[in-house]
């Protein structure tokens, strides 16, 4: 890697943990810009996706979901743009209602797991516990899933810029 590219990984690495604490110390206008970001990208995405499905069905088989799936996008994108708040509220019910999904899937593969005979599935039971708990703090409390967001955000944000300061030394070792 050219001495350049690596010092732009290490101003990247330093923006991005710089932006994980900001967003943690200031929850309330990282969610609206998180809201605002998320519509936007969820907007884009659906109406790449109903494109995506009208370009390709002539030429092969193309499923519906796509379809579907590029008009529900467009939906959540309008509907988190249209109302900073009620957007906030409703990215927050999502999330919440993601992460008891996940746990319920996750619970679900911890069984699955203990029936193939796969050791370590009882991590995967209490990670799955854990989760559709979660899930039901936030669905009835909004705040709770409010600040779950930003915590996992802002983490997301240090760990990455940590690993970006970490490829920097690393890639300067290897010559």
């Amino acid at each position: 890697m050219k001495t350049f590219t690596r010092i732009l990984v290490l101003l990247a690495g330093i923006a991005m943990i710089c932006l994980g604490i900001w967003f943690v110390a200031h929850p309330g206008i990282s969610l609206l810009s998180f809201t605002l970001f998320i519509g936007t990208l969820m907007l884009m995405l659906g109406i790449f996706q109903i494109i995506q499905y009208f370009s390709n069905r002539g030429g092969q088989q193309v499923s519906g979901w796509i379809l579907a799936e590029g008009i529900l996008s467009v939906l959540l994108g309008i509907t988190l743009l249209a109302d900073q708040l009620e957007g906030t509220v409703t990215l927050v019910l999502v999330f919440g209602m993601w992460v008891l999904f996940a746990g319920i899937m996750r619970t679900i593969g911890a069984f699955d797991a203990k029936n193939e005979g796969v050791g370590g599935w009882g991590w995967l039971l209490t990670l799955g516990i854990l989760g559709i708990i979660l899930g039901f703090i936030s669905l009835f409390n909004p705040i709770v899933g409010a600040i779950g967001i930003v915590i996992l955000v802002g983490t997301f944000f240090i760990v990455q810029g940590i690993n970006c300061i970490a490829l920097f030394f690393f890639v300067g070792k290897l010559k």
